[in-house]
């Protein structure tokens, strides 16, 4: 899994805060069947901090991702 962020309001070169495989551990599902994963990367900013990044998805929007990834495997 890569981590990669750049400015939102204008151009830039995106810098990659986090590279390596995704564990069972970065991984959570709640009831609902959303899922967090959750990573320690370097901090945007500073060289010598790190940083808790966490994105959540719903049972959908994971339904969305599987349905695309098929489409594009079948093509």
């Amino acid at each position: 899994m890569r981590l990669s962020t750049q400015p939102g309001r204008k151009l830039g070169t995106p810098k990659c805060i986090y590279s390596a495989p995704l564990q069972i551990d970065d991984v959570q599902i709640d009831e609902n069947g959303d899922v967090t994963v959750s990573i320690i990367a370097d901090d945007i900013y500073s060289k010598q901090s790190k940083q808790r990044y966490q994105i959540t998805l719903t049972e959908a929007e994971i339904g969305l991702l599987f349905r695309d990834a098929e489409r594009r495997l079948r093509a």
